[in-house]
């Protein structure tokens, strides 16, 4: 039997070891050396060069040495060695496409149907929609499943995918906004700035019309925004949109946030006593929505009015698409910010309850820390939900789940697991029932006018109009604690709104905010009269004399609105409006029922009432019929359009307008979804392109 080692016969040598089997060689050692030799002793090994006969040596296991003799002595035979055995490498380990894809017949064609559709899926299913990264087309194992889903499908690549079928999908995409701006013939835009992780900026408008009595939402533009974010930069982009979809003469109004750099102000309302609950939470669905951070904390003094916005309330911007008039702007803001705005001012002044709510936010950041506390709430059938850093109203919903947990379970689940601490006594209890009664409208409101799918400019005059009054109702009680909260709250409705509420004959502090004198477009008091939700409800709880004189003006504003607009109405139409002469416009009815047990915030739109009829000869016929209609479906003027041709023709044009801005922030939403922290890399076109696709 062959060995593989031998020990040498003189005592001299008798730690060494020769290797006589040269299969565990390394392939150098085996191919340029011969007689190794290893001495166990000093754990090194020798041996003998085939070309020179010098006898090389170097540690055990190790070759440096070996090499460094072969370059230095031998390097024309060495790097022809090294040559061979790159090939033999890559032969031998390297995947053969065959091997992979085996050859079933002939891959389909770019232009076969099957081809395009199967990319198609790929593109829209898993890259626009599921947002997986683009890469996967190029993994191993996704070609292994495509490969199984159809032999004869010829994979694209990320190059492929980047430059050439995304770029045409948008083209496709942009074609078809067009045929719709053709289509539409009244539109509203809503207009942000975004940056993303990598502090690059974004300019996003969306647009909102009415489409085959349809309300159609769509993304207009998401582009890259370089450089200062100026006035004449903005200008210029709006301008590119407007000519490119061919808008000029099309835009009823432009919804924007208060002023981009004020974001700050409202961007992380934490209530009083959360900040505990949100340490150490991150989270990645927080991004800035503007690269410029200012609070809106403050009320500015006369003749500063202007300075607080900067170009953002320059309406010069936009002034060649709509030229405002005293009753009408080009732009509006945003009443959603504008709505927040009024909790932080509300939430600075909640310091008799920050104790009660520590104790909540402590409760629910137990309920997903403690297995034993959530367990035991399971036992009830019984949750409290996760709050959200971004979203002031998930914080309230959760003070409001704890308030809903009867005092018995709780106290004994709290007492089992020896949390006393957090117990809630009658005065937390108190407190915090009415803080969530102070709030639970904002919250209704807030939710109510980001829709997409109905009307949210009309709900904007009734919202404010019934947050005011339920807060005075709600200030009068004599045992209220939170009285300097509502207190903060009404006041700050009023200087944020001021514009608004001047119809209304309530007044107003003199120094107000520089957007609110926004609120005094006529569009807040003719939406509700469009909207057969509202019409004229909305009014009840003013005073006659003013509600009259309201009326008036409404009046007067639907027949200058009306008179802008360019319609021929064929006479057969006016034959099927039934005269009524004798139908008053202003419906008096003072609603003086009490207050329900469950706060609404428009609790008369679940009463019919009887309209009153008086002779006013100078009101038109037609807004007359329609005030009579007893339906109060929101689509009434689509519906009857042939009734009521010209009320349909403003609803057309000012109830595609959106209350807020809320919009464009869902795309900047999404835009933040597919910059995930792992996709930072992502080029500023890709996540342009994948957001307007998206």
């Amino acid at each position: 039997m062959a060995t593989n080692s031998a020990v040498p016969e003189d005592n001299s040598d008798a730690n060494s070891i020769i290797i006589c089997d040269d299969a565990h060689y390394p392939p150098v050692i085996k191919y340029f050396f011969s007689n190794l030799c290893i001495d166990v002793e000093k754990n090194r090994w020798s041996a003998k060069c085939n070309n020179c006969s010098a006898n090389v040596n170097d540690t055990y296991k190790t070759t440096s040495n070996f090499i460094k003799h072969l370059k230095n002595k031998h390097q024309p035979m060495h790097e022809e060695w090294k040559k061979n055995q790159n090939v033999q490498v890559k032969n031998k380990t390297q995947p053969q496409i065959n091997n992979i894809f085996p050859t079933t017949g002939e891959k389909y064609s770019m232009n076969n149907q099957k081809q395009k559709q199967i990319t198609n899926s790929i593109i829209q299913n898993l890259i626009i929609n599921m947002g997986l990264p683009l890469s996967i087309v190029d993994h191993i194992s996704f070609k292994n499943f495509l490969n199984d889903v159809d032999a004869k499908y010829k994979p694209i690549n990320r190059r492929d995918l980047t430059r050439v079928f995304l770029p045409e999908l948008q083209k496709k995409c942009s074609s078809k906004l067009k045929e719709i701006c053709a289509q539409a013939k009244y539109v509203s835009l809503t207009l942000d700035i975004w940056c993303d992780r990598c502090m690059r900026s974004y300019f996003g408008v969306t647009l909102h019309t009415i489409i085959n009595d349809k309300y159609k939402t769509f993304l207009l533009s998401f582009e890259r925004l370089e450089g200062k974010h100026t006035s004449d930069k903005l200008a210029e982009e709006f301008d590119r949109i407007i000519q490119l979809y061919n808008l000029k003469d099309k835009v009823v109004r432009l919804i924007t946030d208060n002023a981009s750099n004020n974001l700050a102000a409202f961007d992380n309302i934490v209530l009083p006593g959360f900040d505990d609950y949100f340490e150490n939470i991150s989270d990645d669905s927080t991004e800035s929505d503007s690269s410029d951070k200012e609070d809106d904390d403050f009320m500015p003094v006369p003749g500063e009015e202007k300075q607080l916005e900067l170009h953002q309330t320059d309406d010069s911007i936009y002034q060649d698409t709509l030229n405002s008039t005293s009753e009408e702007y080009l732009r509006i803001p945003c009443f959603g910010h504008c709505l927040q705005l009024v909790v932080n001012d509300g939430i600075k002044a909640s310091a008799v309850a920050i104790s009660s709510l520590q104790k909540v936010a402590s409760l629910a950041k137990l309920a997903h820390t403690s297995t034993g506390f959530s367990e035991q709430l399971a036992k009830f059938k019984l949750t409290i939900p996760r709050a959200n850093r971004t979203r002031w109203n998930s914080q309230f919903l959760t003070v409001k789940k704890v308030t809903e947990i009867p005092t018995s379970t709780l106290n004994s689940i709290l007492t089992d697991l020896k949390k006393t601490d957090l117990i809630l006594n009658s005065k937390d209890r108190k407190i915090l029932e009415e803080f969530v009664s102070l709030f639970e409208l904002f919250d209704e409101a807030t939710v109510l006018t980001q829709g997409e799918s109905y009307a949210t400019i009309s709900l904007v005059a009734p919202t404010v109009l019934g947050l005011l009054f339920d807060l005075e109702r709600e200030l009068s009680s004599a045992t209220l604690i939170l009285a300097s909260l509502c207190k903060a709250l009404i006041e700050s409705i009023k200087a944020r709104f001021s514009g608004l509420l001047r119809h209304f004959e309530i007044e107003v502090p003199f120094d107000t905010y520089s957007m609110s004198e926004r609120f005094s477009d006529l569009i807040f008091l003719i939406a509700p009269l469009l909207d057969a939700r509202f019409k004229l409800l909305w009014l009840d709880n003013l005073d006659t004399v003013v509600k009259l004189r309201v009326l008036e003006k409404i009046r007067g504003a639907y027949v200058r609105f009306f008179s802008k607009i360019n319609l021929s109405v064929p006479q057969n139409m006016e034959a099927d409006v039934p005269n009524i002469a004798d139908v008053s416009f202003d419906i008096i009815m003072k609603n003086t029922d009490s207050l329900t047990k469950r706060k609404c915030l428009f609790p008369y739109l679940n009463k019919n009432k009887k309209v009153v009829s008086e002779d006013k000869s100078k009101i038109l016929i037609e807004l007359d019929a329609y005030l009579c209609e007893e339906s109060r479906e929101p689509n009434l003027l689509f519906n009857k359009k042939h009734l009521y041709p010209r009320l349909y023709e403003l609803a057309l044009k000012y109830l595609s307008v959106p209350a807020t801005s809320a919009p464009i922030e869902r795309v900047f939403s999404q835009s933040g979804f597919i910059m995930r922290p792992h996709r930072a890399s992502l080029t500023a076109k890709s996540v342009c392109l994948l957001t307007f696709l998206k």
